[in-house]
């Protein structure tokens, strides 16, 4: 009697069910450093959600006269729970939102130089149903730079007086990050869902913040609040950017090799 093998192709997964959560990290390696200044340090905070610094009696409120700047990731999307169609490219689920407060400090204080976010992302298959995939956990570094707020003392390319600050991505990794499961390829990116806050910056502009040529990143004004949002999405194929820069990607390097 012979007995022929029969292969099955596994279903494609066209729904998924998440949770993701960021946080900056607070402590041990990775934790936020601060540049050297004079006898008036200033104050600094660190929390998960909220980084600050400068005048130990100013407010870290959108003000001129605050006295201290600070990145925040906004409390709605610093965890987050919901679902997502496979291949929905054009509506990427909001994950993750940054927000700069750049407020004139004093030039005595100290500001931040690095800081490092710890992003968790599990995903569950949905449609058909399957179990829950492991845990991916990654730790990205930002490179910050506080511009002396003085006459020719601007980074080139910051184009507003005072001049403006310098916030960079620095392991912004590939765009797109595949995982497997059941037998099929899938991929993960998380995308700047402004298209175009994020952007490559000038080799003067990444050298100010200590980062590498051809850095990503952004600029935010003196006296203003720059918020960045990130959106997740998951592909069947490799996501392909007709222009570098058009869609930034936080490559959080994501699910690079996560099994079923």
């Amino acid at each position: 009697l012979a007995v022929v093998g029969v292969s099955a192709q596994a279903a494609f997964v066209t729904d998924w069910s998440y949770t993701v959560s960021t946080q900056w990290v607070t402590a041990g390696a990775g934790a936020p450093t601060w540049t050297a200044s004079g006898p008036g340090t200033g104050t600094q905070n660190i929390t998960s959600s909220q980084l600050d610094w400068g005048d130990p009696n100013g407010s870290l409120s959108q003000n001129p006269n605050g006295g201290r700047s600070g990145l925040r990731i906004l409390g709605s999307p610093q965890s987050g729970v919901g679902t997502l169609a496979t291949n929905d490219v054009l509506n990427p689920d909001l994950v993750a939102s940054f927000q700069h407060i750049n407020n004139p400090i004093s030039g005595s204080y100290a500001t931040l130089r690095t800081a490092s976010v710890l992003t968790t992302l599990t995903l569950t298959p949905f449609n058909p149903a399957g179990g829950q995939l492991a845990a991916q956990a990654l730790t990205f570094q930002v490179d910050f730079a506080e511009t002396p707020n003085a006459a020719g003392t601007c980074i080139p390319e910051g184009t507003t007086t005072p001049c403006d600050d310098v916030f960079v991505l620095v392991n912004a990794g590939a765009l797109n990050n595949s995982f497997d499961y059941d037998g099929t390829t899938y991929f993960v990116s998380f995308l700047d869902q402004q298209s175009g806050s994020l952007t490559p910056l000038s080799n003067e502009a990444c050298a100010a913040a200590g980062a590498a040529p051809n850095c990503l990143g952004f600029w935010t004004e003196e006296g203003q609040a720059e918020t960045i949002n990130f959106g997740l999405v998951i592909t069947g194929q490799p996501i392909v950017i007709p222009e570098p820069g058009m869609l930034a990607l936080v490559g959080l390097g994501m699910l690079g090799a996560v099994g079923a």
